[in-house]
């Protein structure tokens, strides 16, 4: 009686599997016309080695520009920071002890680029020139059907970051609901997205990073 289910029931669940190909030539289109997104997210860091997630929340804003990305990340839980990135410069700032982070990412600078626009504003050419792509099956993720697609890196670099990247695309849609970047350490980053506007009316001072007169500025590279 299962095999007799099982058979009835397998090309029902295959019907539901978008082609690849469909996928990223909507994702080729959006690409096209990408200049800015708003959307809130939900972060889950996973450390492997002592099993445990701790979880974030907050809003991610994202602007493209001819020499790169502005990024900023608003986390409002449970502990208040703000993630801002520009060409080279990343820098977190920590309100209640008044002190933001500078770092130099310039050696994987196309990489953080990438990352932020994962799912957005990234051409199919770009994700098969780092990544090999293959489908992973559908899941229901935001009460909707969506197709996960599995990211394997290229790079040997890139390698030494990242095991897989996966990416849920919902039914009919061109943006990321979800997406996982697994490291060679088995920790991984799960972010989940909603209210996503793409090419939202924003003004440029959505994009700055405003800090006080008397920050504390730490470099933790030098």
């Amino acid at each position: 009686m299962k095999v007799v289910l099982a058979i009835l029931i397998l090309p029902a669940l295959l019907a539901q599997a978008e082609p690849l190909a469909d996928i990223l030539a909507r994702m080729d289109h959006a690409a096209q016309d990408f200049r800015a997104l708003s959307a809130n997210m939900k972060r889950v860091q996973f450390t492997a080695v002592i099993s445990e997630a701790n979880e974030m929340e907050g809003v991610v804003r994202l602007k493209r520009l001819k020499g790169g990305t502005v990024g900023i990340v608003d986390f409002q839980h449970p502990e208040q920071r703000t993630v801002y990135i520009n060409g080279h410069n990343v820098q977190i700032y920590y309100p209640k002890a008044n002190t933001v982070e500078i770092y130099d990412s310039s050696k994987y600078t196309s990489n953080v680029d990438q990352f932020l626009l994962l799912g957005f504003g990234t051409s199919s050419a770009e994700l098969q020139k780092s990544y090999d792509l293959k489908m992973a099956g559908t899941e229901t993720i935001g009460g909707g059907a969506a197709t996960r697609i599995e990211m394997t890196p290229k790079s040997a670099e890139l390698k030494k970051l990242i095991t897989k990247i996966e990416l849920w695309i919902p039914e009919g849609q061109d943006t990321a609901i979800q997406e996982k970047v697994t490291e060679p350490s088995k920790n991984y980053e799960l972010i989940t997205y909603s209210e996503v506007k793409v090419n939202p009316s924003l003004p440029d001072s959505s994009f700055e990073l405003k800090l006080p007169a008397k920050v504390k500025k730490i470099h933790p590279q030098k």
